[in-house]
């Protein structure tokens, strides 16, 4: 993704702690130590001030009848991930005293850029998504642009940022959840084994970065192939029926690699079935509870969580930066940093 903006890593341990309590994620605190930052911190006040402030602001917006509302346009509520995030980010949103319109596209980028429309009809000061498609999603950044009120585009990008220069990513680098992928697989795999990869929409900006540093983390082993590459949409069903197809096509399966959970937790279901899932090394992406309960059963071997409920604070500080009057141009892209979850860590990460 080409970004105007610096980018902000997220680093620090008081979103993980608040994770590990009550949401199986972990989380980081939205600023690098030592960085600088467009907002105060949490930490520069307490938090009877913090409450204090975030009250008086809503007082103030709705005294002056200027209610702030925000809209979400969710990519597919049929994502556990996609629908836990939304969950995060609407709860946190109206914390803060925003009016929140959440709509569900059901995989249609057509219908998520008329979401985003129908929010800027409705008044929406601030209008975001889990952007669908690198070159689909434009329209909706336009439909932004055109009305002169920030795009946030969660988890995923848009190509070129739409050249807007009040669009913000808030997410994670999906090239280093690639990396972690390949650089575990570097230390599992036996000598010329053979991956199988269940991938997403190669439109997306997810599908080009996971891929990307899954096959930059593999260079150190030059005898690993990937021998298939399969678009399971994500889908647990897609990936149980793909599946189904490898078992007929290889006489041993060696590793198979999604690019999130649900498609790898479908074909662990298709290799139990087959009684065939004993010693393949099967790795996910997200961190979902599901995969976390497999994993610590032996029935995953790795995923790599991404923290819906740090990306969704994150989402909101920026939020509360433009009702503070930051000018959306100069507010910088967050991530938050992925985690590598295997047998010997996923006790820290389930409930």
């Amino acid at each position: 993704m080409n970004r105007k903006k610096a980018a902000t890593c997220i680093l620090g341990g008081i979103l993980i702690i608040s994770t590990l309590l009550g949401c199986s994620s972990t989380g980081e605190e939205v600023k690098e130590s030592g960085q600088e930052t467009n907002t105060q911190t949490v930490s520069e006040a307490t938090e009877g001030e913090q409450e204090e402030t975030n009250e008086a602001a809503a007082n103030e917006s709705e005294a002056d009848g200027e209610k702030l509302i925000f809209g979400f346009a969710n990519n597919n509520d049929i994502y556990p991930y996609c629908a836990k995030f939304r969950t995060y980010l609407k709860e946190a949103a109206e914390r803060e005293g925003f009016e929140v319109l959440v709509t569900d596209a059901k995989g249609d980028v057509a219908v998520q850029n008329g979401n985003i429309d129908n929010f800027i009809v409705q008044g929406a000061s601030v209008v975001s998504a889990i952007s669908m498609d690198l070159d689909g999603s434009i329209p909706a950044v336009e439909a932004a642009k055109n009305a002169g009120i920030p795009y946030i585009s969660f988890l995923a990008s848009v190509r070129d940022e739409g050249n807007y220069d009040a669009y913000i990513y808030v997410g994670s680098e999906n090239y280093d959840a690639g990396y972690l992928q390949g650089e575990y697989l570097c230390k599992v795999l036996p000598e010329n084994a053979k991956i199988l990869y269940l991938t997403d929409r190669p439109s997306d900006q997810q599908y080009v970065d996971r891929k990307e540093g899954l096959l930059a983390a593999l260079a150190e082993r030059k005898d690993i192939e990937i021998v298939s590459e399969m678009n399971s949409q994500n889908k647990k069903d897609l990936g149980m029926s793909i599946t189904e197809d490898w078992l007929q096509v290889y006489d041993e399966i060696q590793c198979i690699v999604g690019q999130n959970d649900d498609s790898v937790i479908g074909a662990i279901e298709a290799l139990k079935a087959a009684g065939r899932l004993e010693g393949v090394v099967t790795v996910g992406l997200d961190g979902s509870e599901d995969a976390l309960a497999l994993i610590s059963a032996g029935e995953m071997t790795m995923s790599v969580l991404q923290d819906a409920k740090g990306q969704a604070e994150a989402g909101v500080e920026i939020l509360k930066q433009i009702r503070d009057g930051v000018d959306p141009a100069t507010i910088e892209d967050i991530f938050v940093p992925f985690q590598a979850v295997t047998s010997e860590n996923v006790a820290d990460y389930l409930e």
